[in-house]
């Protein structure tokens, strides 16, 4: 009965209800057999159905995580600096600590985890901008100070300060390695977008040891993911992580950036 009241829930719910007005749609243009009319309510209706309601974003996903197995931190070397990229965390007015957690931040938290086990001599941290009442601040200085005010970090953490994208902060970190003579860095970040930010990073001049985290795939979670199932928000998320990271890939491609 519980699970009978959840799934009545979830169709309550946009993605829910959008899939039952489309499939209502397409079963009257069946119905009244015009077919011309039904082609783009009919492709949208699969398009939907496919990444919502299927494990196909999952599958999707997982491919990309797949390629990054878990690092047992116990087998790093000690590291110059770690690079932590942006979407983890932001400024905000409204949060009584300062900051707003994002579905990234386990990225700065496996940084921190590296550098309370000595892993690394340096923590930087890397993301975009945001505009607040107060103007324009950076993702980065935010995190930095938030880090120092709670003495989170063991060792020294940098900004990178603001970023347009991942290519802006592998081209700022390149910058430092130089400067400060980096032998050994550290790149974390979610293992679907680690395939792109090495490879940029790479390209900008720095060789990196990848350090994945932020599994976010049934599978990669250990779970099993349902071949069928309600329409639900979180599959369209995982179909739009999948495409944003393939979109990229092939933008950076075209920009020469990896």
């Amino acid at each position: 009965m519980t699970s009978f009241l959840r799934s009545l829930a979830d169709f309550l719910e946009p993605t829910g209800l959008i899939w039952l007005m489309l499939s209502a749609w397409v079963v009257v243009m069946i119905r009244r057999r015009r077919w011309w009319a039904l082609i783009l309510p009919g492709a949208a209706w699969l398009l939907l159905t496919l990444t919502s309601a299927t494990a196909l974003s999952h599958s999707l996903l997982a491919a990309l995580e797949s390629q990054w197995a878990p690092v047992d931190p116990a087998t790093l070397p000690q590291f110059d600096a770690v690079i932590v990229l942006g979407g983890g965390m932001e400024p905000s007015n409204n949060e009584p600590a300062g900051i707003h957690f994002k579905g990234g931040a386990d990225r700065l938290f496996t940084g921190l985890m590296l550098a309370k086990k000595g892993k690394g001599k340096l923590l930087v941290v890397g993301g975009g901008s945001l505009k607040t009442a107060s103007g324009i601040e950076s993702e980065a200085d935010a995190v930095k100070l938030w880090l120092e005010e709670w003495q989170l970090s063991p060792v020294p953490v940098e900004s990178l300060g603001n970023c347009l994208d991942t290519h802006d902060e592998a081209v700022k970190v390149s910058a430092l390695a130089v400067k400060h003579g980096w032998q050994k860095v550290a790149l974390v970040t979610s293992a679907y977008h680690m395939t792109r930010a090495r490879a940029v990073f790479e390209a900008a001049g720095t060789s990196v040891v990848a350090v994945p985290c932020n599994y976010n795939s049934e599978a990669l979670r250990e779970h099993r993911a349902k071949w069928l199932s309600v329409p639900n928000a979180t599959n369209l998320c995982h179909f739009e992580t999948w495409m944003h990271e393939m979109i990229g890939w092939w933008a950076y491609r075209i920009m020469g950036w990896v």
